[in-house]
């Protein structure tokens, strides 16, 4: 992967896709269980920007959170500004702009925002590393840059699932064709210091799922992800599955996801730079 800044940077390619099955997991994403870490530095009348908004879920946490402030949310382009805006309208929080940018290059002047957030972006971006230095471009002295993003190699469940490691093996795969890493979470220290932030705060955090609500919502969501999206699209174009495998995996998924024995789980790192003169 590479970690110099290009002269004209070209799109990632998003591996997930924005399909409905995507969406809809990514919708129940919030500011508490995605921000958290970085919660004490947002202040009522902070100016932040969340980098690759997604439908908007944890943007408006965000809004609510720095109620005096703004939140700009961007995504790169398609539909899911369109869902974006609508989550913000039914939300009925009025301090939220959207926005079509690259995290590459970010329309907007240098030191404008509090701070620049990232939940789960990383391990999609072709350079971390310039998205990281030009995040901390827009950032005031004193500002923050906050990325969270989790790592492919902790999911591991319970009861074992050769489909479900299969299913670790062909997305890593397809991740790292795309150009990207998605192990990020264990990257973000060595890539924040890479983009010039020094004075960085390292945490981490797991997400569970065992409730039979949790548990349903996630296996489900991956056996559908596993038929009907970019991923799965992808996975057989590039060679490292077939459509017959690729339903197995999904069928996996669904066995776990009705097992009542059945738990998973898996890493967040979180990084929290601050941004000094």
């Amino acid at each position: 992967m590479s970690s110099g800044t290009p002269d004209v940077y070209t799109p990632d390619i998003y591996t997930h896709g924005h399909q409905p099955s995507v969406v809809a997991q990514h919708a129940r994403r919030t500011a508490e269980d995605c921000a958290a870490f970085a919660r004490p530095v947002i202040k009522p009348d902070a100016q932040i920007l969340d980098v690759g908004c997604g439908p908007a879920s944890i943007t408006v946490g965000l809004a609510r959170w720095a109620h005096q402030g703004h939140v700009t949310g961007i995504e790169t382009g398609g539909d899911i500004l369109a869902t974006a805006a609508a989550a913000v309208v039914d939300a009925g929080v009025d301090n939220v702009t959207l926005a079509e940018a690259s995290v590459y290059e970010l329309p907007y002047d240098d030191d404008t925002f509090d701070i620049a957030y990232a939940h789960q972006v990383a391990q999609h971006l072709s350079n971390p590393v310039a998205a990281f230095a030009e995040m901390a471009r827009v950032v005031r002295p004193g500002g923050h840059v906050a990325v969270r993003d989790s790592d492919y190699s902790t999911m591991r469940g319970y009861p074992s699932s050769t489909e479900i490691t299969r299913w670790r093996e062909v997305y890593r795969q397809v991740c790292r064709h795309n150009g990207a890493e998605p192990d990020a979470g264990r990257h973000l220290f060595s890539w924040f210091r890479e983009a010039g932030l020094g004075d960085v705060v390292m945490s981490a955090s797991v997400w569970q799922f065992w409730t039979p609500e949790a548990r349903s919502n996630w296996g489900h969501s991956w056996a559908d992800r596993c038929l009907t999206t970019s991923f799965a699209r992808q996975a057989v174009e590039y060679g490292y599955a077939t459509e017959a495998e690729m339903g197995r995996i999904s069928a996996g998924w669904r066995a776990w996801a009705d097992n009542p024995d059945g738990y998973f789980h898996f890493i967040h790192a979180e990084a929290l730079a601050r941004i000094t003169a």
